[in-house]
């Protein structure tokens, strides 16, 4: 209990979530960036079907390694963090039971995946010190079975919240996509640029279609601001660096100069307001990722002149965010209290 008291509550959540976070990501990337470029070939022969099917597999796996990367924010053992995997595996919703049968559906529902990795990492915490070296025994009986049981019983009533605010969402895009789009690409634009999980957060309320398409172009306007405003006092390696999404490593940054997420948001707003227009599409699985990712999955959406579906998608996803970047950066040159040049500056040496 005392090793658990040592985490605050903010510190014990954001490493849980960084760990889920890495876990989606490094699972997802492979489907997200090469399926949509073999999908045809697969179609060809025995060969590319394997590659196309082996690239998919991944989302199979987040739930399990959701589990091991988040119990290995807390130094966890070797058989600690599979007991932890084992809970959130059974907790995920990601396997069905029918008819003497188990299906894999996919990554099943994040939020639920969370909730059952966070109960199993305390529960470790509060037994550890009395199983000793029976460990290997109590702790995966305990994770794998009664905290995973508990985990199948709360998957029906939160994966239907999840589901539910997914739907109004996706919903209101289509009754206000202008309003909607502005707020849902101003927001993703922001949270990407925090420790939350873009990715983890579109797949766990489910947004897509319109929506998902905001959301993916939200996070391209992150990067692009970024890009520009770094290049000054950084250079061309930082600034290409943030340009294909590495906006992370300026999280302290962020947190010291909060004022950094105005133009963030700024650019995410004009974006997503020309994409209320252009209505670029993606899947909820996509959607927290911004480009390369987001413009190759759109794509798969459109319909139409292939020339004229790629000009669009360049407009939307490289050209106008960058344009809308060096605007909002020239304005807020201007404004000295919400803007200035230092506080871009990344410190590589850390």
């Amino acid at each position: 209990m005392q090793e658990l008291r040592k985490y605050k509550f903010g510190d014990f959540w954001n490493r849980l979530l960084s760990g889920v976070a890495m876990a989606i990501v490094v699972a997802v990337t492979p489907g997200a960036i090469i399926a949509p470029f073999i999908t045809g070939l697969a179609k060809t022969s025995d060969f590319w079907l394997s590659i196309y099917n082996a690239t998919n597999m991944g989302t199979y796996i987040v739930p399990v390694a959701a589990g091991i990367l988040a119990a290995s924010q807390f130094n966890f053992t070797m058989i600690e963090k599979a007991s932890v995997a084992l809970a959130a595996f059974a907790g995920s919703g990601s396997a069905v039971y029918s008819k003497g049968t188990w299906s894999l559906v996919g990554m099943g529902d994040l939020i639920n995946t969370i909730l059952v990795i966070a109960i199993a990492i305390v529960v470790i915490f509060l037994i550890r010190n009395y199983v000793g070296s029976f460990s290997i025994i109590w702790e995966p009986i305990i994770c794998g079975s009664l905290i995973g049981a508990f985990g199948m019983w709360s998957y029906t009533y939160v994966h239907l919240i999840s589901m539910t605010v997914g739907n109004i969402l996706n919903s209101f895009t289509t009754l206000q996509p202008v309003l909607l789009c502005i707020l849902i690409a101003m927001s993703f634009a922001v949270i990407i640029a925090t420790p939350l999980s873009t990715v983890g957060l579109a797949y766990a309320i489910g947004i897509n279609g319109i929506a998902g398409g905001a959301a993916s172009v939200g996070a391209t306007a992150c990067f692009m601001m970024v890009a520009v405003a770094t290049y000054k006092v950084n250079g061309k390696g930082v600034s290409f660096a943030m340009f294909w999404g590495s906006v992370k490593m300026m999280l302290a940054n962020f947190v010291k100069h909060p004022r950094m997420l105005l133009p963030i948001a700024v650019v995410g707003g004009l974006t997503g307001l020309t994409d209320s227009f252009i209505q670029v599409k993606n899947a909820s699985e996509y959607a927290g990722f911004g480009q390369p990712v987001g413009p190759i999955n759109s794509f798969t959406y459109m319909t139409g002149s292939v020339g004229t579906n790629i000009l669009l998608l360049a407009l939307i996803y490289f050209i106008l965010p960058i344009l809308y970047s060096l605007i909002v950066y020239l304005i807020f040159k201007k404004m000295p209290k919400l803007y200035c040049d230092s506080d871009w500056q990344v410190d590589l040496n850390k």
